[in-house]
Parts: C-alpha cells; structure tokens; sequence
C-alpha cells in the first residue's frame, strides 16, 4: 500500500508541475501572481462586451461573485468604497456574476438597490471561472497595468483594508510604456 501512494504521490506532482510549467506546448499559465491574466469578457449590464485585454494600463480588480453567495453580498459595499477611492486614478473594478441563465433582472435589481457604481459583468456561462480556475465565489484578481496577475484573494475579503489599498496604490503608481 506504501509503494501505491508514493507512486500516486508522484504522479500528481509530475501532472502538477507539467500543468504549472507555462506556455509550453502552447498551454496558458496558470492564472496565478506573477502569470498574465486568462483572456475572458463579459458583458455588462447595458449589454457591452468588456474585454480584459482591452483594460491593459489600467489597474483591474476582479471579483468573481454570485447574488446567492453571502459572502459575496459583504464584499459589494466594499468593493464599491474602493472603486471610489481611487476612481479618476486609473482603477478599474468590475464584479463578474456568475448566476446562471435569465438571474439578470436579479442581478440588475441588486446592483441598483445597493447603488453599486463600479461595472457590474454577466458571466452566466461562469467562463470566467473556468478561466481563472477559481475554487468557487467569491474570489478576486488583482492585475497590473500590464496585464500580469498581481494578487488573488480566495474567498471573501475586505477590499478598504490598507493592505489592500497599499497593493492597489503600489500598482497604480507604476508606469505603463507606451506602445
């Protein structure tokens, strides 16, 4: 039995570092600090198409959330406090929600009563999970100015805590070259 799990033990640390190797063979990194953001758009509310790649010199936070998560429910006012702390500084917020199907007058109705003023996405197809891999909602991304992951906060957090607020001002603070 001891022979078994060490050979299993190996097994999944070759799969994991194969994995976690990077864009080898064409495979993306793995959404992690350090890696560049997965491609993935969502829409908003109005209908737009909103293209991480098209945010790059800008600052990103992403939070992944549902209306039927509490957690995710805690962090709006939160988020919506940050996204106007720095608004005109070159933050972007945006809440993906992952409610699947037609929860869009539900997702509407939230953000209007809780007079959320930071971008509001749809994701009922919940892509953006799959992209960045995410162990469930809420999780958030922290992505530089030139697109590259900065942090990730798995599960619920406080976006006004000064921590928080000393990774974002550190990242606006940086230049991003022209093109």
């Amino acid at each position: 039995m001891t022979r078994l799990l060490r050979a299993a033990s190996w097994a999944i640390l070759v799969v994991t570092a194969a994995a976690c190797s990077g864009q080898d063979e064409g495979r993306p990194l793995p959404p992690l600090p350090g890696n560049p953001a997965p491609v993935w758009e969502g829409l908003t509310l109005e209908g737009e198409t909103v293209a991480l790649a098209d945010l790059r010199g800008e600052v990103v936070v992403l939070n992944i959330w549902a209306t039927w998560c509490a957690p995710c429910l805690r962090e709006m006012p939160g988020l919506d406090a940050l996204s106007r702390h720095f608004e005109g500084q070159g933050l972007r917020v945006l809440g993906a929600s992952v409610d699947r199907g037609s929860a869009r007058p539900e997702v509407e109705s939230f953000a209007r009563e809780l007079g959320i003023s930071f971008t509001i996405l749809l994701d009922p197809d919940q892509r953006v999970m799959n992209r960045f891999r995410t162990l469930g909602v809420p999780e958030t991304f922290l992505i530089g100015r030139d697109g590259v992951i900065a942090h990730r906060w798995i599960g619920e957090f406080d976006p006004m805590d000064p921590t928080v607020l000393a990774r974002v001002e550190a990242l606006l603070a940086e230049a991003y070259p022209a093109s």
